[in-house]
């Protein structure tokens, strides 16, 4: 699946920054590309000079013109300076991509005010002209400790509540700090957390796109499959189980029980992807759902499949379930689940109860 991704905001940008990265890794690694183009928006030339000082060849700055006015920090600030810039953003996005393109990505943080402002006014105006392709967003929460701040708790509720009906998705990421596939990033770490942010999307853009019988495992997971699944309210998980190597050469396990241990390798790599959701919500709330299974050729076996699905099936009894597999992975499995169309979310809710109580 290929993906236009517009970043707004400084928290955008800098995730557009980090999708740029992101599709070079996929180049090099599988020979794939996964984003047409990537876009910064905002109205800070030093955050578009720091962004796109790497990846000039893919990330595009979009600077607006014009600042804030004193109510600087509302989302509705950032909403009408976005509205006089509309157009002239829409007409610096390089049309030739939309062809390639399958989807396309708004990314910001729900707290700032030019992203939670800025992204429903610019979803709007694509949506009028692109119908004809899904609009998702990528919005990132505000940590636990930022929830003091009355503006940025307010812009929050405004910005889930104006993209609620909007975009196809909304792709929720909790910034409190987390790891896709190792140790906690320190919600400090501003880059590290978003190359996890953006890694979340690695293998699902990529399966789709690769071609040969060296990566294509007994299903494909392509752009169709992704396009069925993301809906409403959403989040994504990966987790990655390494394969031991405890089989000496010269002392070789029976098959089956290789097939087992490597069985439940999957299966650990699934639970760790259902623990890293990228935001906490009940699976069983979930009305669609998807995993990805990314292992080598050599210990992928039909078992892995089989077993996943039905551990997903136990989890989300009420949801329609797609799933693929290929030889993407070397030394370990890896697995990402996507849970959507959730029908409650706590986050979301604490958000809107701590606003309505500040109003």
């Amino acid at each position: 699946m290929k993906l236009m991704v517009i970043g707004v905001g400084k928290c955008g940008c800098r995730l557009a920054g980090e999708f740029a990265h992101l599709n070079r890794r996929a180049r090099n690694e599988r020979h794939v590309n996964i984003i047409t183009c990537a876009y910064a928006v905002s109205n800070e030339q030093a955050i578009l000079d720091a962004v796109t000082k790497f990846g000039r060849e893919l990330l595009k700055p979009v600077v607006i013109r014009g600042s804030l006015e004193l109510d600087a920090k509302s989302s509705e600030a950032g909403a009408r300076l976005m509205r006089q810039e509309s157009e002239r953003v829409m007409l610096a996005m390089r049309l030739g991509a939309f062809v390639d393109t399958d989807a396309f990505l708004f990314v910001a943080g729900a707290g700032g005010s030019l992203g939670s402002g800025g992204v429903p006014v610019l979803v709007q105006l694509l949506k009028e002209r692109r119908v004809d392709k899904p609009v998702y967003a990528l919005i990132v929460l505000p940590r636990d400790s930022e929830l003091d701040d009355p503006c940025l708790v307010r812009n929050t509720a405004v910005c889930l509540k104006s993209l609620d009906k909007l975009v196809d998705a909304v792709i929720l990421v909790d910034n409190g700090g987390f790891g896709v596939v190792g140790e906690v990033v320190p919600s400090g770490n501003i880059r590290g957390v978003n190359k996890e942010i953006t890694f979340l999307f690695y293998d699902l853009l990529c399966a789709g796109e690769m071609t040969g019988s060296k990566y294509v495992g007994g299903k494909v997971l392509d752009a169709g499959d992704i396009v069925q699944t993301l809906l409403g309210w959403t989040a994504i998980g990966v987790g990655r189980a390494e394969f031991g190597s405890s089989i000496l050469p010269w002392r070789r396990a029976q098959e089956f029980e290789e097939k087992s241990s490597e069985t439940r390798k999957a299966v650990e790599a699934m639970n760790l992807a259902l623990m890293r959701l990228s935001v906490d919500c009940k699976l069983e709330d979930a009305g669609r759902a998807m995993y990805l299974l990314s292992a080598p050729a050599k210990q992928a076996n039909i078992d892995m499949v089989s077993v996943l699905g039905n551990r997903l099936r136990q989890l989300v009894p009420n949801a329609e379930i797609r799933d693929g597999s290929f030889y993407g992975a070397k030394g370990f499995t890896q697995v990402t689940v996507a849970v959507s169309e959730l029908i409650y979310v706590d986050r979301i809710k604490s958000y809107y109860d701590r606003a309505a109580k500040l109003t």
